[in-house]
């Protein structure tokens, strides 16, 4: 195993791990209603962002809050993510067996964070899509009419953004990194 091989390979970690990043600190979702303006409600992963513009009308996304523990417990999660990244970077040919299969550390660890990553995505549109019906029954991504008030009806446009669309190529990226690690790095030296 040439350690340029390694280099190569811990530079796209590296590239994926800064992706992650990327699609962590941008916003997943936003809501933007016409009569009050745009990003009036955005997700992050960590939790909901509601715009001061949102103002009395905050009621109708009163069931879309989040508890108190979802954001402290999705920091730690990113940052064992980090850490386990951080981990596969410094790790030299460490095979763990499994029976009869030998996996390198490096590999496990990666391929881990990609498929944990892309999980969390999925898991997030599925709860976001539970939880909107509390916000005007809300379609995920579209145009939907609503009425704040007596006689004040006007437009609510949802979709996802581009850090949720990250967070599906930085999952896949570690994941593909993890299944062509043989072919990056070489044979794994036993000792």
């Amino acid at each position: 195993m040439s350690d340029t091989r390694v280099w190569k390979f811990n530079i796209l970690v590296m590239a994926a791990a800064f992706v992650m990043i990327a699609s962590w600190l941008l916003p997943w979702w936003t809501a933007n209603i016409e009569a009050l303006g745009n990003d009036v409600v955005q997700i992050h992963p960590w939790g909901l962002e509601v715009d001061p513009r949102l103002g009395g009308f905050t009621v109708f996304i009163k069931g879309a809050t989040l508890p108190s523990w979802f954001a402290p417990s999705m920091w730690i999660y990113f940052g064992l993510c980090m850490i386990a990244l951080l981990v596969s970077l410094c790790v030299r040919a460490k095979p763990i067996v499994l029976g009869r299969f030998k996996i390198h550390l490096s590999r496990l660890l990666v391929g881990g964070v990609g498929v944990s990553y892309i999980v969390a995505a999925v898991i997030a549109v599925i709860y976001l899509s539970i939880r909107l019906k509390a916000f005007f029954e809300t379609p995920l991504q579209g145009r939907k009419p609503v009425d704040l008030g007596e006689a004040m009806r006007t437009y609510v446009n949802t979709s996802l953004l581009l850090g949720y669309y990250l967070t599906h190529f930085a999952g896949l990226f570690l994941l593909a990194l993890a299944l062509l690690h043989k072919k990056i790095i070489g044979e794994l030296n036993p000792n």
